[in-house]
């Protein structure tokens, strides 16, 4: 995923594919599936602005190679996809900072510890 030649990710949207993709900067071309929390996920790094769902009939969920397509056009070659580009670059400083992410753990770990420790005194 961090080969230069590497332009985007063509992601299901599961968080693990989601937090490589995000961790080298690379911008999402969202294919939710239709299980689990996929469809939620997409329409949050939509919000975000560091991808583009691909769209889908709205009566039964199919989509069209077309659709497909164009999303992958409008994110890599059109003037669209450079913000959204530029925007999934800059979260390369969150989830691709190896320090950062190791105290975010800490710090959880921390707060369970102490939470545990509350609920055996009580």
């Amino acid at each position: 995923m961090a080969h230069p030649s590497i332009g985007g990710f063509l992601t299901h949207c599961g968080w693990s594919s989601v937090t490589e993709a995000l961790g080298s900067g690379r911008v999402l071309i969202l294919f939710p599936g239709a299980c689990s929390d996929q469809g939620l996920m997409a329409r949050l790094l939509v919000g975000k602005q560091v991808g583009l769902e691909i769209p889908r009939n709205e009566q039964d969920g199919s989509f069209t190679s077309d659709s497909v397509s164009e999303s992958i056009r409008r994110v890599m070659v059109e003037e669209e996809g450079e913000q959204l580009k530029r925007n999934a670059w800059a979260m390369k400083e969150i989830f691709g900072n190896v320090q950062l992410q190791n105290k975010y753990l800490d710090e959880f770990t921390r707060v369970l510890e102490s939470e545990l420790v509350l609920t055996k005194s009580t």
